[in-house]
C-alpha cells in the first residue's frame, strides 16, 4: 500500500487517536537519511478552542529537550492542516503493560517499578521546572501521566509524551471553571474542585506505581464520571502489600505519600519523589536497570493467557489503621478448611446424639 504525502512526509499506519488529532508513523528524508517520526495532525476543525490547545502544545514541546520526553522535530502547516513532528519511540506503553500483568503476568517486580518510577518522575521534574528563553518558568503541568501515555522503549527508557492537556503560563487558551482535562481515574482530588499544580502529577505517579505493584488493580475507576469522581475524593486507599505481600514497607509509604488527598502532605516535588525512590532502591539491594528492565517486560509480554495470576483478595481499607486497632492477615486456605471440617463433624455428632436420645426414649 502506498503512503500517503503530506508535506516532507510520507504517512504510514495510525498510531493512536484522540478527541482532536490523529497520530501516524511517518518517514522523512534527511541529509542523514531517512527520519522515523510520529506525526501528530489536528483532526479539520472549525473549534477555535481546539485549535488553540493545539498550538499551545506546539510552542510548549519545543521548549523540552529530556531523554524521557520525545524531541520534537517540526510543526507548521500543510495543506490546510496543523501538524506536530516529534521522535517516533517504537515500544509498548504501560498500559499495554498493565493491562497484560493484570490478566497473565501478575504484579510487576518491585525493582522494575522502582526503575520506571524513577525514570518518569525525572522527566515531570524536568518539565515542572523548564524556563523559557528569557529564564520565566513556564509552569508546566502535564494533568494527562497515565499508563497510555507512557512508552517503553527498546531500551528501556520510558519516554512521556503527549503534552496536549498540559497546563502551561504561556498558553493562549485559559483554564475553563468545572472542566476536568485528563483521565477522571488518575485526576488528583482537589483539581475535582478547581485547584491544581505541579503535585497534581505525583499523584497520578502514585496511582501508577500502585497499579504496576499490584498487577493492573485500579484505585478509583467507578461506573460512570461522577462514582470515579467521588472514589477519588473519598474512598479508603489501601496499602500496595495488601494485595501484593512482596511490597516493602519503604515503597508502601513512598507511594502512599504520592496518594495524600491533601497537596500539602503529599511528595513536595517530582525530584524529592524520585531521589526517595533511588534511596529505597539501593538501600533494598537489588536495583533493576534498563536492560533488565525491558528484559522482563519482554518476558512478561511472552507468558500465555492461560497462566493464573495469584493475588491476594482484598477489599479497599483505610491507609492509616489505629495502634490499638491490630491488623491480621487473612486465614490461610488451609485453616479455613479445617475449620469447615470441624464443623461438619461437629454437627453430624450433635444429629447422631438428637437420633440416639430419641431411640433410647
Amino acid at each position: 500500500m502506498e503512503p500517503e504525502r503530506y508535506g516532507p512526509y510520507r504517512v504510514y499506519e495510525q498510531l493512536g487517536k484522540g478527541g482532536m488529532a490523529t497520530v501516524h508513523r511517518a518517514e522523512q528524508d534527511t541529509p542523514r537519511g531517512v527520519r522515523q517520526v510520529a506525526l501528530k495532525r489536528l483532526i479539520p476543525t472549525l473549534d477555535r478552542r481546539s485549535l488553540s490547545l493545539f498550538l499551545d502544545e506546539a510552542r510548549l514541546l519545543r521548549y523540552l529537550h529530556h531523554p524521557n520526553i520525545p524531541e520534537t522535530y517540526d510543526s507548521g502547516r500543510v495543506f490546510g492542516t496543523y501538524f506536530i513532528a516529534m521522535e517516533y519511540v517504537p515500544g509498548r506503553t504501560l498500559k499495554d503493560l498493565i493491562t497484560h500483568c493484570r490478566a497473565v503476568a501478575g504484579p510487576v517486580p518491585q525493582p522494575i517499578v522502582l526503575n520506571l518510577a524513577a525514570q518518569l518522575c525525572d522527566a515531570l521534574d524536568y518539565a515542572h521546572n523548564r524556563c523559557d528563553e528569557r529564564g520565566r518558568p513556564l509552569g508546566i503541568i502535564h494533568r494527562d501521566v497515565t499508563p497510555a501515555n507512557l512508552i517503553l522503549a527498546a531500551d528501556g527508557v520510558l519516554e512521556l509524551v503527549d503534552f496536549g492537556l498540559a497546563k502551561a503560563a504561556p498558553a493562549t487558551e485559559p483554564s475553563v471553571a468545572g472542566v476536568i482535562k485528563g483521565k477522571l481515574g488518575y485526576v488528583a482530588p482537589e483539581y475535582t474542585r478547581g485547584q491544581i499544580d505541579h503535585r497534581a502529577d505525583l499523584w497520578a505517579v502514585g496511582i501508577i506505581m500502585y497499579e504496576l505493584l499490584t498487577g493492573g488493580r485500579q484505585l478509583f475507576e467507578g461506573a460512570n464520571p461522577v462514582d470515579t469522581i467521588g472514589r477519588v475524593r473519598e474512598l479508603p486507599i489501601p496499602r500496595a502489600s495488601v494485595a501484593n505481600p512482596g511490597v516493602h514497607p519503604d515503597v508502601d509509604d513512598i507511594v502512599l505519600a504520592a496518594l495524600e488527598r491533601n497537596p500539602g502532605r503529599r511528595w513536595p516535588s517530582a525530584a524529592a519523589m524520585r531521589d526517595r525512590i533511588r534511596a529505597v532502591d539501593a538501600q533494598l539491594g537489588d536495583p533493576a536497570d534498563r536492560r533488565r528492565t525491558i528484559e522482563w517486560v519482554s518476558w512478561a509480554f511472552d507468558q500465555k493467557r492461560n497462566r493464573a495470576v495469584a493475588l491476594t483478595p482484598m477489599m479497599p481499607m483505610p491507609v492509616h489503621v489505629p495502634a490499638a486497632a491490630p491488623v491480621f492477615p487473612p486465614a490461610p486456605r488451609s485453616a479455613s478448611r479445617h475449620l469447615t471440617v470441624i464443623m461438619c463433624v461437629a454437627i453430624m455428632l450433635l444429629a447422631l446424639g438428637a437420633l440416639a436420645w430419641t431411640v433410647a426414649r
